[in-house]
């Protein structure tokens, strides 16, 4: 039984129905969630352990960003407990309640469906939203980058990398080191500094399920746990990133969804620049070797180790690409 069954039990459901004011009819434990069948309709319980690390301020405060992005209409607000609350506490945990959105995950192998997923994205970055004091200074996209190089070598010198040989990762880190000190750092600070001060809003997480699609209605985004104000760059530079490991055949993808995102959001050519300036950056194989840590199941590490040859296999082939068109153009 993993942790979320553990949290929902007969006690805890109805606890969570006296608080909301609900009549819950089925209860669906899954990995991170809970889903429910209500009187209200479907609805999606989270709880927040210590472990997981958002604290009930940060909630509290997306919670205030979520009912303004509903009005926007962009994406559904947290449910109140029958005493206004947007955050439920049980055991001393916080919890939260929305509406279970319909649809699946976005496919990010098909045209379409990539479009869909840049113009929801695009939405979200034109609403124009109040945003509180603790979502206003999160991580930016070079410290991101920056750490997550650092943890990736400290794993390398403890002995714990997985899927790469020591010889294997100097080259790899070698580059990684290189596109670092090739960015133009101060363009990338001035316009994080301009599109923070704007209060842009962002996702800051857009891995492919947390991007919902149902047909005959835009995509939706999910989970919004890391979200903040920041620069554009941060979620086109993540977005690109799993198109690529999603579709490793298409190339020069970029042009087409920069064109859709500017059909609803703002987009300069500083952005074209820097984007095309981030693109070397191997944050795909980063990503999957630092998650990579703390796998010690055979079965688990063989199939960590695919998607890191994998994660390889990608970042290969988009360096070629870009080595042969270095710049992204705008149809």
């Amino acid at each position: 039984m993993n942790a979320v069954e553990q949290w929902a039990t007969e006690a805890a459901t109805g606890a969570l129905a006296t608080a909301y004011g609900l009549q819950i009819r089925a209860v669906l434990p899954l990995r991170s969630v809970v889903g429910l069948l209500t009187d209200r309709g479907k609805l999606m319980g989270k709880r927040y352990t210590l472990q997981q690390g958002v604290p009930e301020e940060r909630l509290r405060a997306i919670a205030q960003v979520r009912t303004q992005l509903a009005h926007a209409g962009v994406g559904p607000a947290y449910l109140q407990t029958v005493e206004g609350e947007d955050v439920w506490s049980y055991e001393n945990c916080p919890v939260t309640v929305e509406p279970w959105l319909p649809g699946r995950h976005v496919d990010l192998r098909t045209a379409p469906e990539r479009r869909a997923a840049v113009q929801a994205v695009a939405r979200l970055h034109a609403a124009r939203v109040d945003v509180p004091y603790e979502l206003r200074h999160p991580p930016t996209l070079l410290q991101k980058l920056g750490h997550r190089l650092e943890r990736v070598d400290e794993l390398a010198e403890n002995g714990k990398l997985v899927g790469l040989t020591p010889v294997q990762w100097r080259v790899w880190r070698k580059r990684a080191q290189d596109a670092l000190r090739s960015l133009p750092v101060d363009e990338l600070s001035q316009l994080n500094r301009e599109e923070r001060a704007r209060g842009v809003y962002c996702h800051r997480d857009l891995a492919p399920h947390n991007i919902l699609l149902r047909a005959g209605t835009p995509a939706r985004l999910i989970d919004f746990d890391l979200s903040g104000v920041d620069s554009i760059l941060y979620d086109l530079h993540q977005l690109f990133g799993h198109v690529s490991y999603a579709a490793p055949s298409v190339h020069h993808f970029e042009g087409p969804l920069l064109e859709a995102y500017a059909q609803i959001a703002p987009l300069g050519d500083r952005h074209l620049k820097l984007l095309d300036a981030l693109a070397p950056f191997p944050a795909l194989l980063l990503r999957e070797l630092s998650e990579a840590q703390g796998i010690r199941r055979q079965r688990n590490l063989q199939r960590v180790t695919a998607r890191i040859r994998f994660a390889c296999h990608v970042e290969e082939r988009r360096l070629r690409a870009l080595a042969q068109a270095r710049s992204f153009v705008v149809c």
